[in-house]
C-alpha cells in the first residue's frame, strides 16, 4: 500500500511543469527533420531524445537518474511507434511517456 500513497503525493505545480516539459520537448522542440528521420535513424532518435531530456534537466531540474530514465524510455518507446509500428495511435506512446513521468514523480526519483 505505501506505493499508492507515494504515487498520490505529487504536487499539482510539479506535475504541470513536468507535463509542460514533456509537450515542449516532444513536440515544440522536435523539428520536422527529427520527426521524419527518427524512425529511420538511431542517431536522429538519439538527438530527439537528448533534446527531450534536456528540457527536463533545464526546466524541471530532473535528477541524473530521472534524466536517464526519461532518455532511455523515450529512446525505446519512440521507435516502437515510428520504426517498428508496434504502437499504433499517437495517444498510446504519449500515454507511455506520461506514465513514465508519473512513476518518476511518484517515486521521487
Amino acid at each position: 500500500m505505501p506505493m499508492f500513497t507515494t504515487l498520490i503525493d505529487i504536487s499539482v505545480p510539479t506535475l504541470l511543469v513536468w507535463l509542460a516539459c514533456h509537450f515542449v520537448g516532444d513536440f515544440a522542440f522536435q523539428s520536422t527533420w527529427m520527426s521524419v528521420e527518427k524512425g529511420k535513424s538511431w542517431e536522429v532518435n538519439f538527438y530527439h531524445c537528448a533534446t527531450y531530456t534536456a528540457v527536463f534537466v533545464l526546466f524541471a531540474h530532473a535528477s541524473i537518474l530521472a534524466a536517464a530514465i526519461l532518455f532511455g524510455t523515450h529512446f525505446v518507446v519512440d521507435p516502437l511507434k515510428s520504426r517498428y509500428k508496434v504502437i499504433g495511435p499517437i495517444w498510446a506512446d504519449q500515454l507511455l511517456h506520461i506514465l513514465t513521468i508519473l512513476l518518476i514523480l511518484g517515486f521521487k526519483i
